[in-house]
């Protein structure tokens, strides 16, 4: 990532879907735990690219599950956005999710379609 492109909120909420759900993973990226909830992601459907990485699109009517990352801090969406290569590989956007039976604005890591294509 290019610095300076993608501001770094002071803390934010993240949807995760795919290889970060695994919380050894997300530890050795942060270096740090979180609270987690499971969440549900309308409007949304979860692929697989031919590079063998998940990766989501949107789709009307679909929905993706994955976790709620409550209070993620700068520094850790910073090494976040460098293992998703955001801006390239993924695009880190503003969504609302459901957990819980309640409704969380948080961002998530939309696929780059034109990198990441789906295995046929």
């Amino acid at each position: 990532m290019k610095s300076g492109r993608k501001s770094f909120p002071t803390v934010v909420n993240l949807f995760i879907y795919g290889t970060l759900m695994d919380k050894s993973q997300l530890y050795q990226i942060t270096l740090k735990h979180f609270p987690t909830s499971p969440a549900i992601l309308k409007d949304y459907r979860k692929l697989i690219s031919t590079l063998g990485y998940p990766y989501i699109v949107p789709s009307k009517g679909s929905t993706v599950d994955g976790l709620l990352i409550r209070n993620v801090d700068a520094a850790s969406l910073k090494r976040l956005d460098e293992y998703e290569d955001e801006s390239r590989l993924y695009f880190r956007k503003p969504v609302i999710v459901t957990s819980g039976g309640k409704k969380y604005p948080c961002e998530v890591y939309v696929g780059n379609e034109k990198i990441l294509r789906p295995r046929s």
